[in-house]
């Protein structure tokens, strides 16, 4: 089956959407499935994550260019995870945004480039910045679904349904319209991300359900999986390892890290169900308690 693209879109900053892109990444990784990381955000971060086994001779600027992926595809040291590393720090004065701006049919060429590696991958994510854009709106054109991390919190649920929301509406078509883009609208998935276990994240979680549904006609709805605030998941990136990896237990009321990222994966792709991450260096401790996490 062809790639399933997934757009990790939030036009608030801070909401952990590389993280996320990452470790979701590496998990479907070590789940045995074909991924693909496209860093589309100028900060780069995505890009300097996991260590690079062969480096491309391009990345993401050239494969804007030529709406081709040729000679930009790195490969990382985990197995069945590549990137398409960002090679433009520009913004929006950089190379990217500026050929965006050139011609109305670039605005396709991220899609088309990804059209031609379809079938040698089972997943693509693509991290962005957080911020409106031409570069984003490419992004929402390609993705077959957008997954959207939002922190539980008033001002980032603010901006997400009055930033976020209005960024994705705008492709939406007017009654009696065809879609400027050709392509179905893609259904957008909100993740709660780095949640607490205050009554005000709860609050906010449930007003977040309520309101989606109304702005958005049920185009967006939010997962029952959430990401809990655990200083575990910067401590992973900042060691340049999944966080599935990093943490396979943990005492306390909290589930480990790694019981998290596979309840994310099981509901985002049900048939994936029973699907358990191996890793090289994999202990028989991490393979039993593994189990015991998901029975």
């Amino acid at each position: 089956m062809p790639a399933k693209t997934f757009g990790v879109i939030c036009t608030k900053g801070g909401v952990g959407k590389t993280t996320v892109s990452a470790n979701m990444g590496a998990i479907l990784a070590d789940m045995g499935q074909r991924v693909l990381l496209v860093d589309a955000d100028p900060q780069q971060s995505l890009s300097r994550v996991y260590p690079i086994e062969a480096k491309a001779a391009f990345g993401l600027t050239q494969l804007y260019r030529n709406a081709n992926p040729e000679d930009c595809i790195s490969k990382t040291v985990i197995t069945n995870l590549d990137i398409v590393i960002n090679d433009d720090p520009g913004g929006d004065n950089g190379a990217i945004t500026n050929f965006l701006r050139e011609s109305v049919t670039h605005f396709q060429h991220l899609y088309v480039a990804l059209q031609a590696i379809r079938d040698q991958y089972d997943y693509i994510l693509i991290d962005t910045q957080g911020a409106k854009g031409i570069v984003q709106e490419s992004v929402i054109f390609a993705a077959d679904i957008l997954l959207s991390p939002v922190k539980p919190q008033v001002l980032d649920s603010r901006e997400f349904i009055h930033g976020t929301v209005e960024l994705i509406n705008k492709f939406k078509p007017k009654p009696g319209f065809t879609s400027m883009t050709g392509r179905a609208l893609p259904p957008v998935k909100v993740l709660i991300n780095m949640w607490d276990r205050t009554s005000n994240a709860d609050a906010i979680s449930r007003y977040l359900r309520a309101e989606f549904d109304r702005e958005a006609d049920g185009q967006i709805t939010v997962l029952n999986t959430f990401i809990p605030a655990l200083q575990v998941y910067a401590e992973a990136i900042g060691l340049c390892i999944p966080v599935h990896r990093h943490e396979t237990t943990r005492r306390g009321a909290s589930r480990p890290a790694i019981a998290t990222m596979v309840e994310l994966v099981y509901e985002l792709e049900p048939k994936l169900l029973g699907m358990e991450p191996v890793w090289p260096d994999m202990t028989l401790k991490a393979k039993i308690q593994g189990a015991e996490n998901h029975a």
